[in-house]
Order: C-alpha cells, then sequence, then structure tokens
C-alpha cells in the first residue's frame, strides 16, 4: 500500500489524514474538498501531503470518502471511472445500509467496497474540529459488502488500527439499529431539551454543567443531522417510541407519588451509566482530583510542574470555571495508583486537592 484518498476534510477526514500521515510516514496522503480554502489549511496542518485532482484517484490504494451523506453519491460517481481494480473504497457516513445501497448502485465491480463509520467527532464543523487523537480508541465499525474477502477487509482494519481505532465488523442493518440507539436518539434528545427551553427563557440563566453536558450535541451542524436522521428513520423513529414509554413511567411514578419506583428508575440508570466505556483506555483506571488555584497566568504550568517533579503524569485536564474572583476549580485526571501521591503533592504547595468521588 502506497497511496490513500482522503475526499472530503472536514472533522472526520482532516483528523485520518493527521494520523495516518503521524503513524504511518511511508505512506502518501492526498485529499480533496470542493472548498480551496479548507485544502490549504489541511496543508497547513499536515493532513494531507498533496492536493488530489478533482476526480483523479487513479493509483489509490485505498480511498476515504469523508463527505456529508448526501453528497457521496455524486463523489463516488465522479470518481468511479478513475478506480484501479483492487482499489478499497469505503465511508465515514452515520448510516451503512443507504451507503451500501450506494456502494452497490454505482461503483464498478473491480473495487472493494467497504463501509465505514468512525463512532467519534466534534460539536465543531469543519477542519478547525480536527484533532490528530480523534480516533484513539474509538470504535470504528466496518460493513464489508457481500462477497468481499476477508483479507481485504483486514487490510482496511490494519490501516484505520494505525490511528488509534478499535475496528469492529457489523452489518449495515446491525450498524444502523445500534447507532440509532446510541447517538441518533440521544442526538434528538438534546435538541428536543433545547427546544422546550425555546418557551422558558428566564429558565437559562439558571444553566449549569448538567444541561450543558446533556446537550453538548445540539450544537452540531444542523444539516448533516438532517441527513442522518432521515437516511436512519426508520430506527430512529422506532427509538423514539421507545424513549417516549421510558418518559411516561417516570411520569406515572410522579404523578402516583412513587417514591421508591422512581428511585429504583434512577438506581438502574446510575449503575447503568457506570459500565459505559470510557473513550480513552488510559482513562480506565483514572482518579479524578480537584482542585483549588489561583486564577492567574502560568497556574495550569505549575501544576503540570508539580506533578512533573513527583513523576505523575496528568491524563486528562478541565477547567471547572471561577468561583470567585482570583480563584478557581481545576479537575486533574491522574493515575488511580498515584491519587493519593497526587492530592499530596498538591497540598504540600499550597493547594487545596481531594479525590472526586
Amino acid at each position: 500500500m502506497k497511496r490513500i484518498a482522503i475526499i472530503g476534510l472536514g472533522v472526520i477526514g482532516a483528523s485520518i489524514g493527521m494520523a495516518l500521515r503521524s503513524s504511518c510516514p511511508e505512506l502518501e496522503i492526498w485529499g480533496s474538498d470542493t472548498d480551496s480554502l479548507t485544502m490549504e489549511r489541511a496543508m497547513e496542518m499536515e493532513a494531507i501531503g498533496g492536493i488530489l485532482p478533482q476526480g483523479d484517484v487513479s493509483g489509490c490504494d485505498v480511498v476515504f470518502v469523508a463527505t456529508p451523506l448526501r453528497k457521496i453519491p455524486g463523489v463516488l460517481r465522479n470518481i468511479k471511472d478513475s478506480l484501479q481494480p483492487g482499489t478499497i473504497v469505503t465511508d465515514v457516513g452515520s448510516v451503512k445500509q443507504w451507503i451500501m445501497e450506494q456502494f452497490e448502485e454505482i461503483l464498478p465491480p473491480h473495487v472493494i467496497a467497504i463501509g465505514g463509520h468512525p463512532l467519534a467527532g466534534s460539536d465543531r464543523s469543519g477542519i478547525t474540529g480536527a484533532d490528530q487523537y480523534l480516533l484513539q480508541n474509538a470504535v470504528y465499525v466496518l460493513t464489508p459488502a457481500d462477497g468481499v474477502d476477508n483479507s481485504q477487509v483486514e487490510i482496511l482494519s490494519e490501516l484505520l488500527g494505525r490511528t488509534g481505532a478499535q475496528v469492529i465488523l457489523a452489518t449495515p442493518l446491525e450498524h444502523d439499529q445500534m447507532v440509532s440507539q446510541v447517538s441518533h436518539l440521544p442526538h434528538i434528545v438534546a435538541a428536543s431539551l433545547m427546544n422546550n427551553l425555546k418557551s422558558h427563557p428566564g429558565a437559562l440563566q439558571l444553566a449549569a454543567g448538567g444541561l450543558r453536558d446533556t446537550t453538548r450535541i445540539a450544537a452540531s451542524n444542523p444539516e448533516l443531522w438532517e441527513d442522518i436522521l432521515i437516511l436512519n428513520r426508520g430506527a430512529v423513529a422506532e427509538e423514539i417510541r421507545s424513549l417516549i414509554s421510558q418518559l411516561q413511567l417516570y411520569e406515572q411514578a410522579l404523578e402516583q407519588n412513587q417514591g421508591e419506583i422512581l428511585r429504583r428508575y434512577l438506581a438502574e440508570a446510575q449503575q447503568l451509566r457506570k459500565t459505559l466505556r470510557t473513550g480513552r483506555l488510559n482513562l480506565i483506571n483514572n482518579a479524578d482530583i480537584t482542585a483549588i488555584v489561583q486564577d492567574k497566568p502560568g497556574i495550569i504550568g505549575t501544576l503540570g510542574a508539580i506533578m512533573g517533579e513527583a513523576g505523575i503524569n496528568i491524563n486528562d485536564i478541565q477547567i471547572m470555571g471561577v468561583r470567585e474572583e482570583n480563584e478557581g476549580s481545576v479537575r486533574l485526571g491522574v493515575p488511580l495508583a498515584q491519587a493519593g501521591a497526587a492530592v499530596q503533592k498538591l497540598k504540600e504547595n499550597g493547594i487545596r486537592a481531594w479525590i472526586r468521588d
């Protein structure tokens, strides 16, 4: 394998390019986008090593189509005549049954069609939301077309593994049903929570971390999500009905003043939430520490220096917000085995700190 093409240099396309250029320096990574400024930015960010001539993917071993869903058929028609025998064509779309139908209808029989979907993203659209480490430990689903040889799937799986992604295989139907439950329905819920506040604008001044965390994905591109939801509308509609049933159970418990039943529902949700996989493997055995620090220039560097001198790596960090004019709280993620030592070291340096439950 020598040459990779990436068509569409948004969040996912550019992130794949940066990850592959870093982990596979022997590969040529070419890219194209309908926006010339995006292509220039991709070169500056080293997401690609060269600009791909429009419609010409000759000589490419793997072609990633990383455009919005509705644009994929047009891209396939544009490149189909330059695809060489044995080229792997894949995509990054959130819906797979519809995509595989487009592959079958448009692509010539001498290419290898493998649908793909990285379960990673950003609430920012465009190349500025790209990140070289976006796919680290992210699940990446592949849905090979019927008749595709396992060896070809393994080639793509190995390439994606170089980005840090965890590749799994599924049928298009299995994929679409699962993402409707863990991705598409949550997006509708987040949007609905914000829509519900249109008639309660005064409540927004009370909004804190709970609302921000729950509705973060509602800030994503509406046009992109319109296509995702419409193209998977059957599965998503089914999950909406299931959620309505769940909400009605809570409604009934509240109306009938059934505190014990309500607590049981909440406890079940709490326990299930604890089983969710963390986004990064090094955060599985991670401890969170809250540190109260002065709000002044260089304080983050000071925290890093204190931990560094103690040989403790900061796996994760979040500025929680300023509590007073000159004081704020910071959340530090450190290895669980070193949490006690980290707190002790911070206290020795005059910083109030404790391990969060």
